[in-house]
């Protein structure tokens, strides 16, 4: 059985706690959905149940931090991000505490649990704090990776992780890699949004349109030196997104001034999020794979359309 992401946080934590006594855990109330509860099992003595009080889980979290622990925040990405912004700002952010939160259920596609679970744009608003590291695992050796990587820092942290359990992807982990040859056109992800973009790589294989896969899980701080060089010979680059299409990776990409060209596919701006199945909502939003690999190739098309000849790039 495929497990969620936060299933193997929890269970990676509880390992890692049975020799590393400055772990704790605080869940507000979600532990057999976001993998707390694993944790809680085999530390009881380092695990709080705050209940549905994110604002005062963050704020108690940091307090366990100023004495010396390395405390774990357990929510869905949208009670944690959004309820408890300013106590992350504050307490974290500014303070730079090293509490990391882990925000389960991430993304559009909230299942049943329609708009009010959705987190379309946690990206941008924990990017964009001071002091912080954001990480977006797409499998199980992504998560043990940013958890390492983590408590080798002593800075404030946000490992965001999608509701559904996903596949392993080939390869080894790593803050930013290949999933396939590098090829002049690619498509990037991270997290969620690099299955996304693994099937509609696959799709447009299927077409005889062959694409690179770059996966980068390791948000912020971009790791530049890295990206410079796995992206040195792209020329067009369509970052695939479980996230608005404005303020996640491919954003801060643009910024970074890292590509030459890159388009971003998100969830539209527009959309606040619905109940209703996965695919459905994918669907519904031109993000499956079928209508991905369609917005790939007319992105293409319009692009090799609107320069000079010599310059048209072949895919």
């Amino acid at each position: 059985m495929t497990l969620r992401l936060g299933d193997y946080c929890g269970m990676e934590l509880a390992r890692l706690g049975d020799h590393d006594r400055r772990i704790w855990v605080l869940d507000g109330d979600l532990g057999d959905s976001n993998g707390a509860t694993h944790f809680a099992q085999r530390h009881p003595d380092r695990f709080v149940m705050a209940g549905i009080a994110e604002q005062t889980m963050v704020s108690a979290a940091a307090g366990i931090a100023s004495c010396g622990g390395r405390p774990w925040v357990f929510s869905f990405a949208a009670f944690l991000c959004y309820r408890a912004y300013d106590q992350i700002r504050m307490c974290l952010s500014q303070a730079n505490q090293p509490v990391t939160l882990v925000g389960s259920h991430s993304g559009g596609c909230a299942g049943r649990n329609g708009r009010s679970h959705a987190a379309l744009n946690d990206l941008s608003l924990m990017t964009s704090l001071p002091n912080m590291t954001v990480w977006a695992p797409a499998d199980p050796a992504d998560v043990r990776l940013a958890i390492r990587s983590i408590l080798q820092e002593n800075r404030p942290a946000y490992l965001r992780l999608p509701r559904r359990p996903v596949d392993a992807l080939p390869g080894r982990p790593a803050r930013c890699r290949w999933l396939t040859d590098p090829r002049p056109v690619a498509l990037l992800g991270t997290g969620l949004g690099t299955h996304l973009a693994f099937a509609a790589a696959a799709e447009l294989s299927r077409r005889d349109e062959l694409v690179g896969l770059l996966h980068c899980p390791q948000v912020l701080p971009l790791p530049h030196t890295q990206l410079a060089t796995l992206l040195r010979d792209v020329e067009h680059l369509v970052s695939i997104e479980d996230h608005y299409s404005s303020g996640g990776l491919g954003s801060l990409l643009q910024h970074a001034k890292l590509t030459p060209q890159t388009t971003i596919v998100g969830w539209p701006m527009h959309w606040t999020g619905k109940s209703g199945d996965d695919q459905q909502l994918l669907s519904a939003h031109r993000l499956d794979a079928e209508s991905l690999a369609d917005r790939v190739l007319d992105t293409l098309a319009n692009t090799s359309s609107s320069r000079p000849s010599s310059q048209r790039q072949t895919v």
